[in-house]
């Protein structure tokens, strides 16, 4: 099977699995398909094997805590000139993280950073809330965990169904 087959079916199932659980028996909990898609998406960007972890889960959660620290702010404001001193300020603070060699995956940072920043704006939820299922840091943190092990467990799978080069001919023997 190729591999873009292979990756279409489990994560199609995981996909299904995690939607059905999120919106079913773990709907109290607030957690977000798209975000734990995104922590998926993060691992498969940072080069979707065990090393990839290792560089997507640390920026996710800096990104997440760097949107936190900016709801947390804006809830302190109402200009939007300092909406956008806020926003800005925070997003130059997650980029310079890279500084740090483990927060080095920049889009991995962007991807926490926006969806808690989203997920506060759109559902006027506070910073300063970390319960589930209404805590933007809680909610996309545990959301995001889930993603990455869902884009590692995936790869595992997928690789399982990849079927292997057929074995060659071997030559004729010399006569």
């Amino acid at each position: 099977m190729k591999l873009p087959v292979a990756l279409a079916l489990v994560i199609g199932v995981i996909g299904a699995v995690i939607t059905y659980l999120y919106v079913g028996p773990l709907g109290g909990l607030g957690l977000m398909v798209p975000a734990t898609f995104l922590g998926a998406a993060s691992y498969f960007a940072a080069g979707g094997d065990r090393a990839a972890l290792a560089k997507s889960v640390p920026t996710n959660v800096w990104g997440i805590v760097c949107g936190t620290v900016t709801l947390i702010l804006l809830g302190l404001v109402a200009s939007p000139v300092l909406v956008g001193v806020i926003v800005g300020g925070l997003t130059a603070v997650f980029i310079l993280g890279a500084l740090v060699p483990a927060l080095g995956f920049v889009p991995g940072s962007v991807l926490g950073f926006a969806t808690t920043v989203m997920f506060g704006l759109l559902t006027s939820a506070s910073g300063t809330d970390f319960s589930l299922p209404t805590g933007p840091f809680t909610v996309m943190l545990v959301s995001f965990l889930v993603g990455a092990g869902f884009g590692y467990v995936s790869s595992i799978l997928a690789g399982k169904l990849v079927a292997k080069a057929p074995a060659t001919e071997s030559a004729p023997a010399a006569a």
